[in-house]
């Protein structure tokens, strides 16, 4: 289980420093050029603005024949600009609908800033409109007053219960009796004729508007000036790479190292080819001398055999007999 996790740290150490190398930026351009002398590697890179610069600086390297350090590093900002139409819509609260009143919430121009593009907006005055921002029901009262004159005598049947003012019924809550004119009877003036001052009323209710919204366009040309990105030239000085002198090496009797390989390899064979011939000649002479060994062997068993009147047949079968006792010796 240790070595699993171990190699399982190793190959996550792997993947992230091949991570680490495809981050990295590239370049957009490289020059090598050798100005007045001096040689030079140059790497542009274009960037975000928050790149960090150290990151661009490369360790010491080497490229056809020259060997080149970190020199110096110049900064150059790209900016973005551009121009535009633009429209804002504004809203503002009155109490009123009156275009006096709006005007008076309504700045002649206004500042646009969006954190990229800036410019001033001015208030285009055919887009204002105004609506009712909500309603409440309100009631009041209506009243009428009507006059009845030259009536010979104060009586209520004169005057109207009810009469009608802009289509709404209103009722009679009094009547004011005056006296028109008079005439002399028995010396005593009396009511000849008679006004009444008739009061008519009745509630009613409408919708009244809360409060006023308005909106209004605001238009006009903004701009942007803003940082896109920054362009790092890095700059390295090489000087030639040193080359190493070969070493000289002595080989004895050999004028190189060819000879010395083939004088060698001629030499083995050699060597090898006396080896065997010595071992081939051992090999005949150890047989010669088993022949002399083995016919001396028969001329003393044959004496034998006569000395002690043996026959052939039996000879023969002593000689089996003693190679035998020879063989499980050796073996």
């Amino acid at each position: 289980m240790k070595r699993i996790i171990t190699a399982g740290m190793a190959l996550l150490l792997i993947l992230c420093s091949f991570a680490s190398a495809f981050a990295m930026e590239v370049p957009s351009e490289t020059i090598i050029r050798n100005l007045n002398g001096t040689q030079e590697y140059i790497k542009i890179y274009t960037v975000s603005p928050d790149t960090d610069p150290e990151s661009l600086i490369e360790q010491d390297f080497s490229y056809e024949g020259f060997d080149y350090s970190y020199s110096a590093m110049t900064k150059m900002d790209n900016y973005y600009e551009n121009e535009k139409d633009h429209t804002e819509v504004i809203t503002a609260e009155t109490e009123k609908k009156d275009l006096s009143v709006v005007l008076e919430v309504l700045e002649p121009f206004i500042e646009f800033d969006d954190g990229i593009y800036t410019g001033t907006l001015y208030l285009d005055h055919t887009t204002i409109e105004t609506r009712a921002a909500g309603f409440v029901s309100k009631s009041y009262t209506v009243s009428e007053t009507r006059e009845f004159a030259n009536l010979d005598s104060n009586d209520m049947s004169y005057v109207p219960q009810a009469i009608t003012k802009d289509g709404k019924s209103l009722k009679l809550v009094g009547v004011d009796w005056q006296v028109q004119g008079t005439s002399l009877v028995d010396d005593i003036l009396v009511p000849s004729s008679y006004k009444a001052v008739a009061q008519y009323s009745a509630n009613a209710s409408y919708s009244a508007a809360t409060g006023y919204v308005t909106t209004a366009e605001y238009t006009g040309k903004i701009s942007c000036n803003q940082l896109e990105s920054v362009t790092y030239t890095v700059t390295y000085v090489g000087s030639p790479t040193p080359v190493e002198e070969p070493e000289v090496r002595s080989y004895g009797l050999f004028k190189d190292r060819k000879t010395m390989i083939i004088g060698s390899i001629l030499f083995v064979a050699l060597l090898v080819g006396g080896i065997f011939a010595a071992l081939s000649f051992l090999d005949v002479w150890d047989k010669r001398e088993i022949a002399k060994e083995e016919r001396k062997e028969v001329r003393e068993a044959k004496k034998k055999a006569e000395d002690v009147n043996l026959t052939e047949e039996d000879l023969k079968k002593l000689l089996e007999e003693d190679e035998k006792c020879e063989e499980e010796k050796y073996f």
